[in-house]
Protein backbone atom coordinates (compact mmCIF):
# COMPACT_ATOMS: atom_id res chain seq x y z
CA UNK A 1 0.00 0.00 0.00
CA UNK A 2 1.40 3.37 -1.01
CA UNK A 3 1.97 6.08 1.56
CA UNK A 4 -0.41 9.05 1.37
CA UNK A 5 1.45 12.33 1.06
CA UNK A 6 0.38 14.74 3.80
CA UNK A 7 0.63 18.54 3.51
CA UNK A 8 3.52 20.15 5.34
CA UNK A 9 1.38 23.19 6.23
CA UNK A 10 -2.20 24.23 5.58
CA UNK A 11 -4.16 27.46 5.78
CA UNK A 12 -7.86 28.32 5.71
CA UNK A 13 -9.11 31.67 4.37
CA UNK A 14 -12.69 32.79 5.13
CA UNK A 15 -13.91 35.55 2.81
CA UNK A 16 -16.89 37.81 3.55
CA UNK A 17 -17.64 39.86 0.47
CA UNK A 18 -18.66 42.90 2.52
CA UNK A 19 -15.20 43.04 4.18
CA UNK A 20 -13.09 43.41 1.04
CA UNK A 21 -12.59 45.80 -1.86
CA UNK A 22 -14.57 45.31 -5.05
CA UNK A 23 -14.88 46.61 -8.57
CA UNK A 24 -18.15 48.30 -9.60
CA UNK A 25 -21.57 47.66 -8.09
CA UNK A 26 -22.09 44.04 -9.09
CA UNK A 27 -20.44 42.64 -5.91
CA UNK A 28 -18.95 39.75 -7.91
CA UNK A 29 -15.41 41.05 -8.53
CA UNK A 30 -13.41 41.09 -5.28
CA UNK A 31 -9.85 41.99 -4.26
CA UNK A 32 -8.40 40.34 -1.13
CA UNK A 33 -5.14 41.60 0.38
CA UNK A 34 -3.88 38.92 2.76
CA UNK A 35 -2.54 40.28 6.05
CA UNK A 36 -0.23 37.24 6.26
CA UNK A 37 1.07 36.14 2.82
CA UNK A 38 1.48 32.44 2.10
CA UNK A 39 5.07 31.75 1.03
CA UNK A 40 6.84 28.56 -0.01
CA UNK A 41 10.28 27.37 -1.07
CA UNK A 42 9.75 26.71 -4.80
CA UNK A 43 12.67 24.27 -4.91
CA UNK A 44 10.94 21.59 -2.87
CA UNK A 45 7.41 22.85 -2.15
CA UNK A 46 4.22 23.66 -4.05
CA UNK A 47 0.85 25.22 -3.14
CA UNK A 48 -2.46 23.48 -3.71
CA UNK A 49 -5.78 25.32 -3.36
CA UNK A 50 -9.36 24.20 -2.91
CA UNK A 51 -12.70 25.92 -2.43
CA UNK A 52 -13.96 24.30 0.76
CA UNK A 53 -17.41 25.89 0.96
CA UNK A 54 -19.54 28.81 -0.22
CA UNK A 55 -22.90 30.37 0.55
CA UNK A 56 -24.17 32.50 -2.35
CA UNK A 57 -27.69 33.97 -2.31
CA UNK A 58 -29.61 33.47 -5.54
CA UNK A 59 -30.19 37.21 -5.86
CA UNK A 60 -29.25 37.71 -9.52
CA UNK A 61 -31.82 38.11 -12.31
CA UNK A 62 -32.21 35.65 -15.16
CA UNK A 63 -32.80 38.49 -17.68
CA UNK A 64 -30.59 41.56 -17.25
CA UNK A 65 -28.15 43.91 -18.89
CA UNK A 66 -25.39 42.33 -16.76
CA UNK A 67 -25.98 38.96 -18.42
CA UNK A 68 -26.33 40.63 -21.83
CA UNK A 69 -29.59 38.84 -22.66
CA UNK A 70 -32.20 41.63 -22.55
CA UNK A 71 -32.60 43.14 -26.04
CA UNK A 72 -34.53 42.56 -29.29
CA UNK A 73 -33.40 44.61 -32.28
CA UNK A 74 -35.86 45.09 -35.18
CA UNK A 75 -36.03 47.24 -38.31
CA UNK A 76 -39.08 49.03 -39.75
CA UNK A 77 -38.82 51.05 -42.95
CA UNK A 78 -35.06 51.16 -42.68
CA UNK A 79 -35.15 52.43 -39.06
CA UNK A 80 -33.50 50.18 -36.49
CA UNK A 81 -35.05 50.07 -33.00
CA UNK A 82 -34.04 48.22 -29.82
CA UNK A 83 -36.57 46.84 -27.36
CA UNK A 84 -35.03 46.30 -23.91
CA UNK A 85 -36.45 44.08 -21.19
CA UNK A 86 -36.32 45.60 -17.72
CA UNK A 87 -33.77 43.67 -15.59
CA UNK A 88 -35.63 41.30 -13.27
CA UNK A 89 -36.33 37.66 -12.51
CA UNK A 90 -38.76 36.47 -15.20
CA UNK A 91 -41.11 33.57 -15.49
CA UNK A 92 -42.16 32.73 -19.03
CA UNK A 93 -45.58 34.24 -18.32
CA UNK A 94 -44.05 37.55 -17.30
CA UNK A 95 -41.62 37.43 -20.22
CA UNK A 96 -44.38 37.30 -22.88
CA UNK A 97 -46.56 39.76 -20.96
CA UNK A 98 -43.86 42.45 -20.98
CA UNK A 99 -43.54 42.19 -24.76
CA UNK A 100 -47.28 42.19 -25.42
CA UNK A 101 -48.17 45.04 -23.04
CA UNK A 102 -45.50 47.42 -24.36
CA UNK A 103 -47.27 49.62 -26.92
CA UNK A 104 -43.98 50.58 -28.60
CA UNK A 105 -43.13 46.95 -29.37
CA UNK A 106 -44.91 45.97 -32.63
CA UNK A 107 -45.49 42.31 -31.69
CA UNK A 108 -47.74 40.32 -29.42
CA UNK A 109 -46.15 37.27 -27.80
CA UNK A 110 -47.82 33.95 -27.08
CA UNK A 111 -46.36 30.97 -25.23
CA UNK A 112 -47.39 27.39 -26.04
CA UNK A 113 -46.93 25.34 -22.89
CA UNK A 114 -47.00 22.07 -24.83
CA UNK A 115 -44.28 22.92 -27.35
CA UNK A 116 -42.56 25.33 -24.91
CA UNK A 117 -42.08 27.79 -27.78
CA UNK A 118 -42.94 31.47 -28.31
CA UNK A 119 -44.93 32.94 -31.23
CA UNK A 120 -44.44 36.61 -32.20
CA UNK A 121 -47.22 38.20 -34.33
CA UNK A 122 -46.65 41.45 -36.20
CA UNK A 123 -49.33 43.97 -35.13
CA UNK A 124 -48.13 46.81 -37.35
CA UNK A 125 -49.10 47.63 -40.93
CA UNK A 126 -45.57 47.17 -42.20
CA UNK A 127 -43.17 44.29 -42.73
CA UNK A 128 -40.73 44.16 -39.84
CA UNK A 129 -37.32 42.53 -39.79
CA UNK A 130 -36.32 41.03 -36.47
CA UNK A 131 -32.54 41.27 -36.30
CA UNK A 132 -31.75 38.21 -34.22
CA UNK A 133 -28.10 38.51 -35.23
CA UNK A 134 -27.95 41.77 -33.24
CA UNK A 135 -30.34 40.81 -30.41
CA UNK A 136 -29.17 39.40 -27.07
CA UNK A 137 -32.33 37.73 -25.74
CA UNK A 138 -32.62 35.26 -28.62
CA UNK A 139 -31.64 32.21 -26.54
CA UNK A 140 -34.08 32.94 -23.74
CA UNK A 141 -36.86 33.36 -26.35
CA UNK A 142 -35.82 30.16 -28.16
CA UNK A 143 -34.71 31.80 -31.43
CA UNK A 144 -31.45 31.27 -33.32
CA UNK A 145 -29.11 34.22 -33.79
CA UNK A 146 -27.76 33.10 -37.15
CA UNK A 147 -30.35 34.75 -39.43
CA UNK A 148 -32.69 37.74 -39.39
CA UNK A 149 -36.41 37.14 -39.91
CA UNK A 150 -38.86 39.20 -41.99
CA UNK A 151 -42.42 39.19 -40.60
CA UNK A 152 -45.20 40.64 -42.77
CA UNK A 153 -48.12 42.57 -41.29
CA UNK A 154 -50.24 40.11 -39.30
CA UNK A 155 -47.62 37.41 -39.85
CA UNK A 156 -46.28 35.09 -37.15
CA UNK A 157 -42.80 33.80 -36.44
CA UNK A 158 -42.30 30.85 -34.07
CA UNK A 159 -39.14 30.19 -32.06
CA UNK A 160 -36.80 27.51 -33.36
CA UNK A 161 -36.06 26.00 -29.96
CA UNK A 162 -37.81 25.91 -26.61
CA UNK A 163 -37.53 28.86 -24.24
CA UNK A 164 -34.70 29.06 -21.69
CA UNK A 165 -35.52 30.99 -18.53
CA UNK A 166 -32.78 29.17 -16.57
CA UNK A 167 -30.19 31.44 -18.11
CA UNK A 168 -27.47 30.99 -15.46
CA UNK A 169 -26.58 27.29 -15.43
CA UNK A 170 -23.58 27.51 -13.13
CA UNK A 171 -21.39 30.04 -11.34
CA UNK A 172 -17.75 30.03 -12.41
CA UNK A 173 -15.41 31.07 -9.59
CA UNK A 174 -12.24 32.51 -11.14
CA UNK A 175 -9.02 33.68 -9.53
CA UNK A 176 -5.53 34.95 -10.34
CA UNK A 177 -4.26 31.92 -8.38
CA UNK A 178 -5.36 29.70 -11.23
CA UNK A 179 -3.50 26.61 -12.42
CA UNK A 180 -2.34 25.27 -15.77
CA UNK A 181 -4.24 22.11 -14.85
CA UNK A 182 -7.61 23.69 -15.72
CA UNK A 183 -8.98 24.04 -19.26
CA UNK A 184 -12.25 25.12 -20.82
CA UNK A 185 -13.79 24.74 -24.26
CA UNK A 186 -14.32 28.49 -24.29
CA UNK A 187 -10.71 29.70 -23.98
CA UNK A 188 -8.30 26.79 -23.49
CA UNK A 189 -6.37 27.55 -20.28
CA UNK A 190 -8.90 28.87 -17.80
CA UNK A 191 -8.79 30.93 -14.61
CA UNK A 192 -11.75 28.94 -13.29
CA UNK A 193 -10.85 27.21 -10.04
CA UNK A 194 -14.36 25.98 -9.14
CA UNK A 195 -17.69 25.47 -10.91
CA UNK A 196 -20.69 25.92 -8.61
CA UNK A 197 -23.94 24.37 -9.82
CA UNK A 198 -27.06 26.56 -9.64
CA UNK A 199 -29.39 23.92 -8.23
CA UNK A 200 -31.70 26.24 -6.26
CA UNK A 201 -34.61 28.49 -7.14
CA UNK A 202 -34.46 32.25 -7.05
CA UNK A 203 -34.36 33.56 -3.48
CA UNK A 204 -32.61 30.48 -2.05
CA UNK A 205 -28.99 30.01 -0.97
CA UNK A 206 -26.62 28.26 -3.40
CA UNK A 207 -24.16 25.92 -1.67
CA UNK A 208 -21.08 24.21 -3.05
CA UNK A 209 -21.67 20.54 -3.77
CA UNK A 210 -18.81 18.83 -1.91
CA UNK A 211 -18.67 16.12 -4.58
CA UNK A 212 -17.71 18.85 -7.08
CA UNK A 213 -14.92 20.33 -4.95
CA UNK A 214 -11.53 19.98 -6.64
CA UNK A 215 -7.94 20.71 -5.59
CA UNK A 216 -5.55 22.36 -8.04
CA UNK A 217 -1.91 23.42 -8.00
CA UNK A 218 -1.12 27.14 -7.77
CA UNK A 219 1.50 28.35 -10.23
CA UNK A 220 2.85 31.12 -7.99
CA UNK A 221 5.47 30.81 -5.24
CA UNK A 222 3.43 32.94 -2.87
CA UNK A 223 -0.11 34.25 -2.38
CA UNK A 224 -0.50 37.76 -1.04
CA UNK A 225 -3.27 39.30 -3.19
CA UNK A 226 -6.27 37.49 -4.66
CA UNK A 227 -8.42 38.72 -7.54
CA UNK A 228 -11.70 36.78 -7.49
CA UNK A 229 -14.54 36.95 -10.02
CA UNK A 230 -17.90 35.18 -10.17
CA UNK A 231 -19.30 34.81 -13.67
CA UNK A 232 -21.95 32.84 -15.48
CA UNK A 233 -21.04 30.16 -18.03
CA UNK A 234 -20.69 32.88 -20.69
CA UNK A 235 -18.05 34.81 -18.68
CA UNK A 236 -20.46 37.61 -17.67
CA UNK A 237 -20.01 39.00 -14.16
CA UNK A 238 -23.05 38.15 -12.06
CA UNK A 239 -25.01 41.03 -10.53
CA UNK A 240 -25.94 39.98 -6.99
CA UNK A 241 -27.93 43.20 -6.53
CA UNK A 242 -26.10 44.30 -3.40
CA UNK A 243 -26.40 40.98 -1.52
CA UNK A 244 -23.23 39.67 0.20
CA UNK A 245 -21.91 36.12 0.34
CA UNK A 246 -19.18 33.96 1.89
CA UNK A 247 -16.48 31.71 0.41
CA UNK A 248 -13.88 29.57 2.21
CA UNK A 249 -10.55 28.66 0.60
CA UNK A 250 -8.06 26.03 1.73
CA UNK A 251 -4.35 26.28 0.87
CA UNK A 252 -2.12 23.22 1.32
CA UNK A 253 1.70 23.17 1.10
CA UNK A 254 3.02 19.85 -0.23
CA UNK A 255 6.56 18.59 -0.76
CA UNK A 256 7.52 18.20 -4.39
CA UNK A 257 7.61 14.47 -5.08
CA UNK A 258 10.67 13.21 -6.95
CA UNK A 259 10.72 9.92 -8.81
CA UNK A 260 12.94 7.29 -7.12
CA UNK A 261 13.79 3.92 -8.76
CA UNK A 262 11.76 1.11 -7.20
CA UNK A 263 14.81 -1.00 -6.23
CA UNK A 264 16.45 1.93 -4.46
CA UNK A 265 13.18 2.82 -2.71
CA UNK A 266 12.74 -0.76 -1.44
CA UNK A 267 16.36 -0.98 -0.24
CA UNK A 268 16.18 2.36 1.53
CA UNK A 269 13.00 1.34 3.38
CA UNK A 270 14.87 -1.70 4.74
CA UNK A 271 18.05 0.23 5.52
CA UNK A 272 20.01 -1.74 2.93
CA UNK A 273 22.36 -0.79 0.15
CA UNK A 274 20.78 -1.28 -3.27
CA UNK A 275 22.15 -4.47 -4.91
CA UNK A 276 24.54 -4.03 -7.86
CA UNK A 277 23.15 -4.80 -11.29
CA UNK A 278 23.39 -8.47 -12.23
CA UNK A 279 25.99 -9.44 -14.85
CA UNK A 280 24.44 -11.45 -17.63
CA UNK A 281 26.44 -14.46 -18.98
CA UNK A 282 27.83 -14.22 -22.53
CA UNK A 283 25.24 -15.29 -25.07
CA UNK A 284 27.53 -18.01 -26.55
CA UNK A 285 27.96 -19.97 -23.28
CA UNK A 286 26.67 -23.57 -23.54
CA UNK A 287 23.57 -24.37 -21.60
CA UNK A 288 24.11 -25.86 -18.17
CA UNK A 289 23.06 -29.51 -17.71
CA UNK A 290 20.72 -30.42 -14.83
CA UNK A 291 22.41 -31.49 -11.59
CA UNK A 292 22.05 -35.22 -10.78
CA UNK A 293 22.68 -36.18 -7.15
CA UNK A 294 25.11 -39.09 -6.47
CA UNK A 295 23.84 -39.97 -3.00
CA UNK A 296 21.08 -42.59 -3.23
CA UNK A 297 18.68 -42.92 -0.34
CA UNK A 298 18.07 -46.57 0.48
CA UNK A 299 15.15 -48.15 2.27
CA UNK A 300 16.38 -49.69 5.54
CA UNK A 301 13.53 -52.22 5.43
CA UNK A 302 14.91 -53.73 2.22
CA UNK A 303 17.51 -56.45 2.70
CA UNK A 304 20.25 -56.37 0.09
CA UNK A 305 22.36 -59.53 -0.03
CA UNK A 306 24.33 -58.61 -3.12
CA UNK A 307 27.40 -57.33 -1.27
CA UNK A 308 29.68 -57.22 -4.24
CA UNK A 309 27.39 -55.14 -6.43
CA UNK A 310 26.35 -52.77 -3.66
CA UNK A 311 29.45 -52.78 -1.51
CA UNK A 312 29.81 -49.04 -1.59
CA UNK A 313 26.23 -48.55 -0.36
CA UNK A 314 26.08 -51.38 2.23
CA UNK A 315 25.33 -49.99 5.70
CA UNK A 316 26.05 -51.40 9.16
CA UNK A 317 22.35 -51.53 9.86
CA UNK A 318 21.72 -53.68 6.81
CA UNK A 319 24.64 -55.93 7.73
CA UNK A 320 23.33 -56.45 11.24
CA UNK A 321 19.89 -57.25 9.90
CA UNK A 322 21.25 -59.88 7.56
CA UNK A 323 23.21 -61.48 10.45
CA UNK A 324 20.06 -61.79 12.53
CA UNK A 325 18.17 -63.49 9.70
CA UNK A 326 21.00 -65.97 9.05
CA UNK A 327 21.30 -66.84 12.77
CA UNK A 328 17.56 -67.51 12.91
CA UNK A 329 17.76 -69.87 9.93
CA UNK A 330 20.65 -71.81 11.53
CA UNK A 331 18.71 -72.29 14.78
CA UNK A 332 15.71 -73.69 12.87
CA UNK A 333 17.92 -76.16 10.99
CA UNK A 334 19.45 -77.47 14.24
CA UNK A 335 15.98 -78.14 15.66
Amino acid sequence: MENIVQPLRQFVLHIRSKDVAREGDLNSHLFIDLAEPININPINEEIHQQVLSCEIPYSFYNISSSLKNDTIVYTTGGVETTFTFPSKDYTITEYVRVMTDDASFPFTATYDEFTMKISLQNTSANTITINWTKSTTFKAAGFKNTVDVDVVSGGITISDNIIDMATVHSIMLKSNTSSNMVFSTRSGFSQTIQKISVDRNSGDIIYLNQNDSRQTTVLHNNIDVMDIRMTDQNDNLINLNGINYEITFGFFIYPIQKQIPTTMLTANRRGLTPPPPQIQPPPNNPRMTPFTPTNIIRDINTVNTDLEEHDNHYTDLEHQGNRLIIDELINKMKK
